[in-house]
């Protein structure tokens, strides 16, 4: 899931980790608050660092939610990409045992 990725993105001893300037390695370890950009009803929920001060986190959540048209939350929020272009697959081997 989307939250281990990050984590073993965000894991010093990962290659990735280790690759990055200082500075990108503090911002991957630093703790999140989650904000919703959308509704109650249909939450669309995105990180945001916990170290910005209060008018900052308001001025991102305000920009983050006036742009919320530039986030996809589904394959049906992409009419314009064509399937044969770009298409998730599970390549599985028929006669494998689970």
């Amino acid at each position: 899931d989307d939250e281990s990725i990050l984590t073993y993105l965000g894991a010093e001893d990962s290659y990735i980790h280790r690759s990055l300037p200082s500075e990108m390695q503090t911002m991957l370890n630093e703790s999140t608050i989650e904000v919703n950009i959308h509704t109650q009803d249909d939450p669309h929920i995105l990180k945001i660092g916990q170290s910005l001060d209060a008018t900052e986190q308001e001025a991102l959540t305000s920009f983050l939610k006036n742009h919320s048209h530039a986030f996809t939350w589904s394959y049906a929020d992409m009419p314009g990409i064509d399937p044969t272009i770009m298409v998730h697959n599970i390549v599985t081997i028929p006669d494998a045992k689970p």
